[in-house]
């Protein structure tokens, strides 16, 4: 426990010194960090899937994640900028990020293939899957995050997310500790419950009133409750998802790099669902 509580001092502690430093000097500081989060999740996840990569390989993964984070990120602020702030769409600017996203994802399954061709490596389809499609999707979702946070009012996004992910889970767990009865999903986790999972989402709906009258944020009251309810669920099938994972290759965390914590995976599970599903209600305007 102690360990746990000293990690989690120094994470939270690193984590505000880099929002205070994005929000008040350069928003790129955030985005590095991002960048190099989304690295560290490729790394676990190939760790735990490609029983048979090397280590070049899997560091091969995480470079291609860090690169292709950037592009995607270029791509959303882009959208943002046109769907959101009304300004013009900068059509050449779009075609560039996705033109060398399409070239580096060409080179990256290239060099994969050539790999797998010169060490003669026994790979099963799952661990192709992983190497191929997973760091895109982690960068992607990670990208979704930064471009949320790194926006005007990005404190308040930011609360937004955490209130979906870690509120929720932990309403979710007193819940369930103290009126749980009926599984959720005994099969993936067999703690959850559904006493739990309504414990969780109505703890977020009581911070979601609070965040929204603390910043006056421009918001329908009935609209953000119920943006509430879905991002919560979308976070609790992040959870299971991550269960899910971990439960096929038989590991507890993804890694140790956060001792009692686990992994940035571990941490970042529930949000890598929201988060892309947040960045869409805001392109849409349902978020303000």
């Amino acid at each position: 426990m102690k360990t746990r509580i000293i990690s989690a001092a120094v994470m939270i502690t690193l984590v505000v010194a880099i929002l205070t430093l994005g929000y008040k000097v350069n928003t790129n500081i955030i985005t590095v960090f991002i960048a190099l989060l989304a690295a560290a999740a490729t790394y676990e996840i190939m760790h735990h899937i490609v029983k048979t990569g090397t280590i070049i390989r899997k560091a091969l993964a995480c470079i291609y994640s860090v690169v292709s984070f950037f592009l995607v990120s270029g791509i959303f602020h882009g959208m943002y900028d046109f769907l959101v702030k009304n300004l013009p769409f900068d059509a050449k600017k779009i075609s560039v990020y996705i033109t060398w996203l399409v070239y580096i994802t060409i080179l990256y399954a290239v060099m994969f293939t050539l790999s797998v061709i010169y060490q003669k490596n026994e790979f099963n389809i799952t661990e192709i899957f992983a190497l191929l499609g997973v760091p895109l999707v982690y960068s992607a979702a990670f990208a979704s995050l930064e471009c949320i946070i790194t926006k005007p009012q990005g404190i308040y996004y930011l609360l937004l997310v955490i209130n979906f992910s870690s509120i929720c889970d932990t309403g979710a767990y007193f819940t369930g500790v103290f009126f749980g009865k009926n599984k959720l999903c005994e099969h993936v986790s067999p703690k959850k419950t559904v006493e739990g999972a309504i414990g969780g989402i109505a703890a977020s709906l009581i911070v979601t009133v609070i965040l929204v009258f603390s910043f006056k944020a421009p918001a329908n009251l009935f609209i953000m409750l119920l943006v509430t309810v879905v991002m919560c669920i979308i976070g609790m099938l992040g959870d299971l998802s991550a269960s899910i994972i971990k439960r096929s290759v038989g590991v507890k965390d993804y890694s140790n790099l956060i001792p009692g914590h686990g992994g940035i995976l571990d941490r970042f599970d529930s949000m890598l669902f929201i988060s892309p599903a947040m960045l869409s209600v805001m392109l849409l305007g349902v978020v303000r």
